[in-house]
């Protein structure tokens, strides 16, 4: 029987209605859903508890309830066990989750029917050279950003790709994309958008200080590598998809490249890049 994982927000599915009418409909279908332990004894559905590890590595597929950050979220863990999500989407924009709610039986209808498509998004790997070792394993659906504390003091970065010197960029921050990541706070920033199946990473500076500064695009087989060097003892922050972040000072050494994994999202819908670009950025 297929194995369906359920993985909400419950901020944006508070009574867990979304998380209870699916479930049922999986169990119409045959299939059996798969919840986090909290979720399910908040659910009344215990005996479909999982422990979450075991429904990332043991489901033929998830469903995220939630925006693009719970999709994010989901993605990376999955990621790790080449697991497929299918987005649904409970928030406002919407890029990753491209099903709605109302439509969520549908879409799952159609994927058990085997009538849907994966798309292959390429994630990012980066690694923090620091004086007491380095800090690998971090991955990144969307992008890794290196921004300044709470003081108003800007950053200076050295950056390099594949070793060879770009340039110095003071600014207070810089932000690593993906293709995925573009239409996020890369877009806030002034940085370009890029096809979702492109293979090339972007290099945007936040907020710098000379007019000169602009985005790069590097291949994504090139390795992308921030020197930090902040004033004095001034704190910065390293964050991933905005989610998991490291607070640290001193002189830093940061290495991103292309993942060696990917995220892999289930689509029903027949509308292409453009498509969804045009409608959600039009909102």
């Amino acid at each position: 029987m297929i194995k369906v994982g359920l993985i909400p927000n419950i901020e944006k599915d508070k009574d867990l209605a979304v998380t209870k009418r699916l479930a049922r409909h999986l169990l119409d279908k045959g299939c059996i859903p798969q919840l986090p332990e909290k979720i399910a004894e908040l659910a009344g559905l215990d005996m479909y508890a999982r422990k979450e590890h075991e429904i990332y590595e043991h489901t033929d597929f998830i469903i995220s309830l939630g925006g693009d950050g719970t999709l994010l979220g989901v993605g990376r863990r999955a990621s790790q066990f080449n697991t497929p999500i299918l987005g649904v989407n409970l928030g406002t924009l919407g890029f990753l989750t491209a099903e709605e709610k109302n439509r969520a039986e549908y879409a799952i209808d159609k994927v058990l029917m085997g009538d849907y498509k994966k798309e292959k998004r390429m994630m990012l790997e980066t690694s923090i050279s620091t004086d007491e070792g380095r800090i690998d394993g971090i991955t990144a659906l969307n992008d890794i950003c290196i921004s300044r504390g709470l003081l108003y003091k800007i950053l200076e970065f050295n950056v390099f790709v594949n070793d060879e010197y770009v340039d110095t960029l003071r600014a207070d921050g810089v932000i690593i994309c993906t293709p995925t990541g573009s239409t996020a706070y890369n877009l806030s920033a002034g940085g370009p958008v890029l096809k979702a199946d492109a293979q090339i990473i972007a290099i945007t500076p936040i907020a710098p200080h000379t007019l000169t500064s602009r985005s790069i695009v590097v291949s994504a087989d090139d390795v992308v590598t921030v020197e930090v060097n902040p004033r004095e003892d001034t704190a910065f922050t390293i964050s991933a998809d905005g989610q998991e972040s490291w607070s640290l000072t001193g002189k830093k050494v940061v290495q991103i490249r292309r993942a060696r994994v990917y995220t892999t999202i289930m689509k029903t819908n027949p509308q292409n890049f453009y498509d969804v670009l045009r409608h959600k950025l039009s909102r």
